[in-house]
């Protein structure tokens, strides 16, 4: 687990925890997290998660990869102007780098994973997503999910239609992800406001799993962001944990 409170403009303070967990079943955590804090007193948060896609060959080196390349493509040329625009030209480049590595590298072949990131600058956040690590924001006695999970069921259900009898079997198959092809479509949120006491939780799918959208509701708002991490992780171990488990809490204080 990893904490951090940074300034942020306007005398906030943004408290964050990140913890990631191997789960009960599995024998590598294919998930990786990144936090990286403003580099000045006006510079933006970003966080990141991925989740290395189940079975396919090197999910932990893809989720790695993924979490690499957004930190470093984000702040390439410093602080963004345009957070948006500057998160999906570094989600984009994260998946050309899993893409051209599982091309090059026999070992490597087919690695692929799921990424979600936020950037928070001041009261204001941004959402990049691709696969089904979801980001939510409790506001509230409400939990919203930010993100959508690209999977066959909901994609069908976005449309308005219903996943057909004979596929009912690959609902939760993901439909994008890290590393498919040299180019991916990175479902962006727009610009968002982020007030306090408001809370942003990003985690992988080891957490919404088994540990219901309530459950997550009332560990962040009743607890500070590390506990409330430690005590997610601890649900999903306790009911299984049949995956890897990550979670990262935000909040604005």
């Amino acid at each position: 687990m990893f904490g951090n409170n940074s300034q942020t403009p306007a005398d906030l303070t943004l408290v964050y925890a990140g913890l990631t967990d191997l789960g009960c079943r599995r024998k590598i955590n294919e998930d990786a997290l990144g936090y990286f804090p403003p580099e000045g007193p006006a510079g933006s948060h970003l966080l990141v998660v991925a989740d290395g896609v189940g079975g396919s060959a090197a999910g932990e080196v893809a989720s790695g990869i993924a979490v690499e390349v957004v930190a470093k493509t984000y702040r390439a040329n410093g602080e963004p102007s345009d957070m948006g625009y500057a998160l999906s030209e570094a989600m984009l480049a994260a998946n050309r780098a899993v893409y051209q590595q599982s091309s090059i590298d026999p070992h490597h072949a087919g690695m692929a994973t799921t990424c979600t990131c936020a950037v928070i600058k001041g009261e204001t956040l941004v959402i990049g997503h691709v696969g089904d690590c979801r980001a939510y924001m409790a506001v509230g006695a409400e939990l919203i999910q930010l993100t959508h999970d690209h999977s066959m069921a909901n994609d069908y259900a976005r449309e308005g239609k219903s996943l057909p009898e004979e596929m009912q079997n690959m609902a939760n198959v993901l439909t994008r992800w890290f590393g498919q092809e040299n180019d991916v479509d990175v479902e962006m949120s727009g610009l968002m406001e982020f007030k306090r006491p408001n809370t942003l939780i990003i985690c992988s799918d080891g957490l919404t799993k088994t540990v219901t959208n309530d459950e997550i509701l009332h560990t962040v708002s009743m607890h500070l962001p590390e506990s409330a991490c430690r005590k997610l992780v601890d649900l999903a171990l306790e009911r299984g944990g049949p995956d890897n488990i990550t979670v990262q809490v935000a909040r604005l204080g």
